[in-house]
């Protein structure tokens, strides 16, 4: 029996299988070059994800982290914004005592301080409910705590709310009471303190920085338009 050969359709096949051999060989390449960011809480890494709710003054709304972020910011670039992040606890002693420097770390790279020519800071306070005794916090605290309402029955640590350093802040808090938001980042105490970039890699951490201030994070590593 004679067969007929379509010597044209062998070529093609030939020609199809040598273009997807190369496409693969091309995929293997860009795999083993590319070195993708982790996702961790470390200097270099991708910032995990911070959802919940959150209070600005007004009312309690979805808050999610990744809102903040641009893929397209470029490093030096002046006009991407930061994000500053405090985990903390509003019956922590030493939450409260920073919660004036807070402020006015806020305020001064936050946009509101005429003489400050770097990119603005976006500061967050992500408030947990530590596992001690007597840490019963709630969303009314939370309230209380930010906009330094006095003798509103609650207390934060041993005193009214009202009496903690400083002003009232007028930055975000969102509730992680639940301890969610504390545990994905790995937080093993507060207060704790991250400086992120605007495409969310984090810049800097108080964990591997014992001792040192965000405040003189900021001022390292934001860039600014007179340097």
């Amino acid at each position: 029996m004679k067969y007929n050969y379509d010597e044209e359709a062998d070529v093609r096949t030939t020609a199809l299988i040598r273009v997807m051999a190369l496409f693969f060989v091309g995929i293997m390449i860009i795999a083993a070059t590319t070195s993708p960011i982790a996702t961790g809480t470390k200097s270099g890494e991708r910032a995990p994800t911070l959802e919940g709710k959150f209070y600005n003054g007004s009312a309690w709304t979805d808050f999610n982290l990744e809102s903040y972020w641009d893929s397209e910011w470029e490093e030096g670039d002046v006009n991407g914004q930061w994000v500053a992040i405090e985990f903390m606890d509003t019956d922590c002693p030493y939450c409260i005592q920073s919660a004036e420097q807070m402020g006015q770390n806020a305020y001064d790279f936050g946009g509101s301080n005429s003489e400050w020519d770097g990119a603005i800071v976006n500061f967050i306070a992500s408030v947990t409910e530590l596992d001690i005794q007597g840490h019963d916090s709630s969303r009314s605290e939370i309230i209380s705590f930010r906009n330094k309402i006095a003798d509103s029955g609650d207390d934060c640590g041993s005193s009214d709310c009202g009496s903690r350093p400083g002003s009232a802040h007028n930055f975000p808090y969102v509730d992680d009471l639940d301890q969610d938001n504390m545990k994905k980042w790995k937080v093993s105490g507060t207060p704790s303190y991250y400086l992120i970039q605007p495409d969310g890699i984090i810049a800097w951490s108080s964990a591997e920085h014992q001792g040192e201030e965000i405040r003189n994070a900021i001022l390292a590593l934001v860039p600014r338009e007179s340097v």
